[in-house]
């Protein structure tokens, strides 16, 4: 009997791709015990895109330096910014106008406006509610938790297969530079890569924008059409 397993690190309320890869495994593991890429161009574990009448705009949760530890699980919000306020004001300045802002705006200021200490708890707990309001039912696990021994990229993925009884691993695209595709054979997993091709939807503020954070599907189409463009179908 297969059973497909999916990985990814915690981002802050990502773009419909990885809901997608949530909904198309039959476990989906929370890589929160790896290090935190602070300062990268390109981590996208603490911010998410957001479309404005200007174009495209960043938002972003502020952290604090760990001098003890570099994990994401390990991560602490930086509540002495009043970062709340700042984005529930820009999501309602942007998305105040769009079709299905009254109805998904609350279930973003309950988790954007609670007190949260820790970084990787708060995201996780986003997702989950997305997932929940997206009738998403796939089990959520957290690497954290599954006593793993392994820190080679490709070691822990396969320890965490092994302990999953998974057979296939679906991995994102970006990965295929250094996954180990002998290594995954060797240990009788199947390597699966990420087809997942979304389309378009409408959108405020002009020409449509790929590759926005989940907040723009589901201010713009609902829930229930949103559950539609994750599944591609």
């Amino acid at each position: 009997m297969q059973k497909v397993i999916a990985i990814h690190q915690p981002n802050f309320i990502p773009w419909l791709g990885y809901f997608n890869k949530i909904y198309s495994a039959d476990v989906f593991v929370v890589l929160d015990n790896v290090d935190y890429q602070s300062g990268n161009a390109n981590s996208i574990t603490n911010r998410t895109k957001i479309k404005t009448a200007q174009g495209e705009l960043f938002i972003f949760v502020p952290v604090k330096k760990n001098a003890n530890s570099k994990l994401i699980k390990d991560i602490a919000i930086d509540n002495q910014q009043p970062w709340q306020k700042k984005m529930l004001k820009t999501i309602q300045l942007n998305y105040s106008k769009a079709k299905f802002f009254t109805e998904v705006f609350p279930a973003l200021e309950g988790v954007l406006g609670a007190k949260h200490e820790m970084f990787s708890s708060m995201n996780v707990e986003l997702i989950k509610i997305f997932c929940r309001n997206l009738n998403i039912k796939t089990p959520i696990v957290l690497a954290s938790e599954m006593n793993l021994s392994s820190d080679e990229k490709n070691n822990r993925i396969i320890e965490i297969c092994q302990t999953l009884e998974a057979t296939i691993y679906q991995s994102g695209n970006g990965a295929r530079k250094y996954n180990d595709e002998n290594l995954f054979a060797a240990n009788n997993i199947e390597l699966r890569y990420t087809s997942f091709s979304p389309a378009e939807y409408p959108q405020l503020h002009g020409e449509f924008i790929n590759g926005l954070s989940l907040i723009d599907v589901v201010m713009n189409c609902g829930w229930e059409q949103t559950a539609t463009l994750v599944k591609g179908t």
